[in-house]
């Protein structure tokens, strides 16, 4: 029983993730540019970063667009946008997977409650946290970074 219901959060962690693990499963047409993504840490995506998140996060979306959105990145010591896609390219050219991420939407006054970010992108984690934990770490690290 105890098995079962291990596999069970399991399979469940799996399908909340929804996120493509392979660049082989991404268009070369967007490969090649990562070049051009992280190339800033401005928190709004530009073209060809939106076009990368809309294809790995495409079973997730739910109608959700990622272009000119304010996205924030948190875990797995990664920070910001420009860290992130250095990460990912690294990976890349070495043959690796995606980095592993979980996506969450924020909508309404969850979006305010957040700073304003439409989505988070946690990085590296082993656990599929409750968005109220996604809004108190997100905030805590805006007040961390207005204190320097």
């Amino acid at each position: 029983m105890k098995n079962s219901i291990i596999i069970l959060f399991m399979l469940i962690g799996v399908n909340i993730s929804a996120q493509i693990r392979s660049f082989d499963e991404i268009p070369t047409n967007i490969l090649n540019q990562i070049d051009k993504m992280g190339v800033n840490d401005s928190l709004v995506l530009n073209n060809y970063e939106s076009d990368y998140f809309n294809v790995v996060f495409k079973d997730s979306l739910l109608n959700f667009n990622f272009s000119k959105k304010k996205i924030g990145f948190i875990g797995g010591g990664i920070s910001s946008k420009c860290h992130y896609f250095k990460e990912e390219r690294e990976r890349y050219y070495s043959g690796k997977t995606t980095i592993s991420s979980h996506l969450y939407i924020f909508e309404g006054e969850q979006k305010v409650e957040v700073g304003g970010y439409d989505a988070v992108i946690v990085c590296w984690s082993k656990f599929v946290y409750p968005k109220e934990e996604i809004i108190k770490k997100i905030n805590k690290r805006q007040n961390k970074l207005k204190k320097k």
